[in-house]
Order: C-alpha cells, then structure tokens, then sequence
C-alpha cells in the first residue's frame, strides 16, 4: 500500500470510519464518494502530505472534518458537497495550495472560519445552499479566488465590504439570498465577467456597477424587489453580452443602453412596470417581451403611443385620441423575437435591418396590422390576436418549416402554397374560411385544424405523400376530406366532431392506418 496513489472507495455503504492513512505515504487522489454511513475521518489522514485530492462528495452522514486536514499542505481540491459538515476547521488555512473548495447543498455548514483569508491560491469557493448567517470580513483575503458562488444560501443578508479586494473575481453569484443590496465596492471587481443574482431581494443595481468594465452577463431574473430605473451608467458595461431582467419590477432602461454595441439577449418577459423602451443596440440578437401587460415601443415621440388619460375624456373620444400605436423592428443580428404587446396596433419590419430572423413568436389583442414578415423565418407563431384579422402573403418564406395559428382573428392565409419547406401547419381557433393551397405543401408532415368552425372544406389532400399526423377536430362544417385515401405516410388519424367523421372514407382509412401501426 505504500505506493498506492489513488483510492477510490465510491459507494461502500458499510464504510463507517475510515482506515488509518499511515502507510498510505504516497496517496495522491481519495475518493470516498456516496459513502452514504462515513461518519469520521480517521485522525491519520494528516499524514498524506502528498494527496492532492480529497473527494467526500454525498457523505450524508459525515458532520465534521478532522483538524488534522490541515497537515495535508499539498491537498489542491477539497469536495464536501451535500455532506453534513457543519464547520470547517481553521487548521484549513494551512492548505496553502487548495484551488477549489465546494460544498455545493452542505445545508449544515454555518460559517466559515476567518484563516480561509490564508487560501492564496484558492480559485473556486462554492457553498450553495449552505446555512451561513454571515461571512467572515477576512474573505477579501482571497485574491486570487475566480469564481464564488453563495446561490440559494438563504439565511445570508450581505456581504463582507472587503470583497472589493478580490480583484481576480470573474463569476459572482448571490441567486436566492436574502442581499438587499451590493457593497459600494463590488465597483474594484474590475475583472468581474458574470453576476448572477436571480430570486434575491436586491433592490437596485449600484450606482457604481458601471465599473464592472469586463462584465459580460449580468442576471436579475426574478427579482421582485428590484424596482425603478437601471442607472445610466450602465453604459460603462462595454462588454456586456447578456441582460436578464424578466420577472423584475424595474421601470425603465436608460437611453444609454444603445451605446451597449456587443449586447446580444435582453430579458423582460413580464417586466410589467415598463412604460416606454429607449433606443436599441442594432446588436441584438435574442428579444424577450413576452408577457408584458403593456408597453410603448416608441421612434421618438415620446406621446406617440400614450393615450390620454380614459378618465379624463368622454369615451366617444378614446378611440379617436388613442390613434395606432406602432413598433417598427430594426435589429440586424435578430435571431429570435417573442413580442407580446396589448397596446401595439402596427407592427412593422425593416426588411434591410432584420435579415437573421428564425423565430417569431406574436401575440397581442390589440394587433391589427403586420407588415411584410422577414423571409429569413423557419417558426412563425401567432398566438391570441383577436383583432388581428389578416396576414401579409406567406408567399415568399422559403424557410419556414413551422407555422403555429392560435386565437386569431385571421380568415385566409395568403400565398400558403408557396411554403414548400413547411412541415408542420397547426391552426387553432381561428375564422380562417378557407385553406387554398395547402394540398400542395408537399414536405408537410403535420397538419392539425382544431375548433375552425368557418371553415367548410378542405383542397385534395392527395398529393401530400410524407404527411404523417393529421388532426381534425370540432371543424363542424367539413364535410368531406378529399385525397385522404392517397395519404401514404400516414401513422396518426384523427377526426372528431365534424361532418366527415362518420363518413365511409374516414373510417376506411383508420382502420388501413391502426392496421399498419399494428404491423409495424
């Protein structure tokens, strides 16, 4: 045993203690993983001056660590997660070389002892979960430490001033903590590239976050006590790439935000307290306003989409004084848009300045008009337009292999037989009376019509030879399928609470259907 370098001990239910380390003189790596009964550490393991790896990760029973740990000055990863350690011994500072220390859901750690400030090389500190009221002043000490991570530790209310001394910080995440706030001088973490704080109770982003130059996401989802303008300065992220704020009660985004030239995805889905949006970086790529209740997207005037107060004016009035609010889309890097507006009329795309559009995903009651839609789409999906009574022709989207109708207003698709590629067709609830076209969607593999009941027939299925699930259901008026015997691929059939479906040729060819997946 005396040339053993790793000893892996993973899941021993019956490992109580471990063994005496004595002559275990050049052990290197100890794994004691999902040792669910270790209960302690033999004394002796302070004699392994070469281990560099000590992994106790899902020791449930295990609640302490030996002081002796401290001996083993060569040890450069320390694993505690969901063990039962209740505290760290402050022989730790010993461990000169230590680089990561994770106690990732160790619930009943409580605190750290202030010799952690001696882990100078320590790069990775992760107590998620972890039960610590507080943290010790000295972790500013940890000037090498890359990543800290106190997610979900809930009975945390602040932290230390001192972590403004962590100049080699790149990842910070304080989600689910009870901070209210961040220390003035979080301002030196100037190699600061990620700050997560999602579900905690921080109130407002400080004045000085603009001189976290190197940040590049900075997430805030989720939190309800987030509230009022994002500061100016927010300008000075000049490397930001990501802004997650849904979910939060912020209230405005400064006009500086469109000198932000590298962002890339801005979250504010249900960020209902947002009025009006400033200018845009043109660098956009992913958009989130989905879910807002309501929302002015303005080009400049700032009265442009405000009405007056309802309760100032007669209502024969409202209407007239309201006029058409507008939302022109103009982000050249645009891959994905969900917009979700109740008081957008008109929505208009730049053709030139939107040329990377995959995605578009629409809703909003008060939508009336959509221009010519990007021919860059592959998803389209309109979903609750109720006033939303037509579609600009389809004709030339060459791409789009998924288009989604649900709640809408529309009664005919213009150009739908110019989607060669599309191969999923749903429509939902709509008054859409006819479907000229669609009998030539030749790579359609899904059609689904549900509760159309203006619509009274189909065109001649026959020629939609890789159609693979069609779905027809409480469309009263359709009377009769044509083609649907000439419908090869077909696996899945369904035909309910319509005309045709007691009809001969509907149950004849569910039955050659159930036949062939009983084959299969």
């Amino acid at each position: 045993m005396e040339k053993l370098k790793v000893l892996n001990l993973t899941g021993c239910p019956d490992l109580l203690f471990t063994p005496d380390f004595s002559s275990y003189k050049d052990l290197e790596i100890l794994i004691l993983e999902r040792c669910s009964h270790l209960v302690k550490l033999h004394p002796s393991i302070g004699s392994l001056q070469r281990l560099v790896s000590l992994n106790l990760k899902f020791c449930s029973q295990l609640n302490g660590l030996p002081v002796e740990l401290g001996r083993t000055t060569a040890l450069k990863e320390l694993f505690i997660d969901r063990t039962s350690v209740r505290e760290i011994p402050i022989s730790i500072g010993n461990l000169k070389r230590l680089k990561i220390l994770s106690g990732f859901k160790c619930f009943p750690l409580t605190h750290l002892p202030r010799s952690i400030s001696y882990l100078t090389a320590l790069s990775e500190l992760l107590l998620d979960g972890a039960k610590m009221i507080e943290l010790p002043s000295s972790l500013g000490g940890l000037l090498n430490l890359r990543r800290l991570s106190l997610r979900d530790c809930h009975c945390l209310k602040k932290l230390p001033d001192s972590i403004g001394r962590m100049w080699s910080l790149k990842e910070l995440d304080i989600s689910g903590t009870c901070f209210s706030g961040l220390p003035n001088s979080i301002r030196y973490l100037e190699s600061l590239t990620v700050l997560r704080m999602d579900s905690s109770f921080v109130r407002a982003f400080p004045k000085e976050i603009g001189n976290l130059t190197e940040l590049e996401e900075l997430h805030a989802s989720w939190c309800r006590s987030l509230k009022g303008a994002i500061p100016g300065n927010i300008k000075g992220l000049r490397h930001l790439r990501s802004l997650m704020l849904g979910y939060s009660r912020i209230s405005s985004l400064p006009p500086e935000i469109s000198t932000i030239t590298g962002l890339h995805t801005l979250d504010l889905i249900q960020c209902n307290e947002i009025e009006e949006l400033p200018k845009l970086p043109p660098s956009l790529i992913c958009l989130h306003l989905k879910e807002l209740d309501e929302l002015c997207l303005s080009d400049g005037d700032r009265k442009a989409c405000r009405p007056p107060s309802k309760k100032l004016m007669p209502e024969s009035n409202v209407q007239q004084m309201i006029g058409k609010p507008s939302f022109s889309i103009s982000f050249p890097k645009l891959t994905k848009l969900e917009l979700s507006l109740s008081q957008i009329i008109k929505l208009k795309f730049e053709p030139k300045e939107i040329t990377q559009l995959k995605m578009l995903v629409l809703s909003g009651s008060s939508l009336e008009e959509v221009s010519e839609l990007p021919k860059t789409l592959s998803v389209l999906s309109i979903q609750g337009c109720s006033s939303l009574k037509r579609l600009p022709t389809v004709q030339g989207l060459n791409n789009l292999s998924v288009f989604k109708l649900y709640h809408s207003a529309i009664e005919e698709i213009e150009g739908l037989e110019g989607l060669k590629a599309l191969k999923r067709l749903d429509i939902s609830n709509c008054k859409i009376q006819n479907l000229h076209g669609v009998g030539r969607l030749t790579s359609l593999r899904s059609l689904i019509l549900s509760d159309c009941n203006y619509l009274d027939s189909l065109p001649d299925l026959s020629n939609l030879k890789l159609l693979k699930l069609l779905e027809i259901r409480q469309c009263k008026m359709i009377h009769q399928i044509e083609g649907l015997e000439e419908l090869t691929s077909l696996e899945k059939l369904n035909i309910s609470g319509c005309l045709a479906e007691n009809s001969v040729q509907v149950q004849n060819v569910l039955r050659h259907v159930m036949a062939r997946s009983t084959d299969t």
